[in-house]
């Protein structure tokens, strides 16, 4: 759809985009909003992992720990490769446990994701981005802050340029 000179993007042409929408999930994988859920209270006696966790239990979930275990993302979980997402099919709706950026249940929060999707793609169709000054790739700083959301110590600054089409 085009409209003011700009091409937006609509959820069904994110479908047709495996590549981005693996690219979006590794991101969520790497830095996940936040990285400790909301804690949940088990409604009946379960066993996890071999340790009994009894009814009523508060249980917290640490989301940023679950998306880098090796036996679910393979040799080098810190390593950004968005391929994976390729090779493995899994999706944001909380039923696949290694990858949970917004949680699972009712309380998980979708709409954001395909927004997501849909916000990425009209960007990096109507815009080039640029680092400002003269700044070099290598010279962005990716240290995160913590804390209930997790959010880069320093503000990536981008400047967008129009795409003349």
């Amino acid at each position: 759809m085009k409209e003011q000179g700009l091409t937006f993007v609509t959820e069904e042409d994110v479908k047709n985009l495996p590549y981005f929408r693996a690219l979006v999930k590794e991101t969520l994988r790497i830095e996940p909003v936040i990285p400790l859920l909301i804690p949940r209270a088990c409604i009946q006696d379960t066993k996890i992992a071999g340790y009994d966790i009894p009814a009523g239990t508060t249980v917290n979930v640490n989301a940023w720990a679950v998306s880098r275990d090796e036996k679910e993302w393979g040799p080098n979980p810190d390593e950004f490769r968005p391929e994976r997402f390729l090779e493995k099919e899994v999706d944001f709706k909380g039923t696949d446990y290694e990858f949970i950026p917004f949680g699972s249940g009712r309380r998980m929060y979708v709409p954001y994701a395909n927004l997501l999707g849909e916000t990425g793609v009209t960007l990096l169709l109507n815009f080039n981005f640029k680092l400002p000054n003269g700044m070099k790739a290598d010279e962005i700083n990716m240290d995160v802050m913590t804390g209930l959301a997790m959010h880069k110590s320093q503000h990536l600054k981008l400047v967008p340029e129009k795409v003349n089409k």
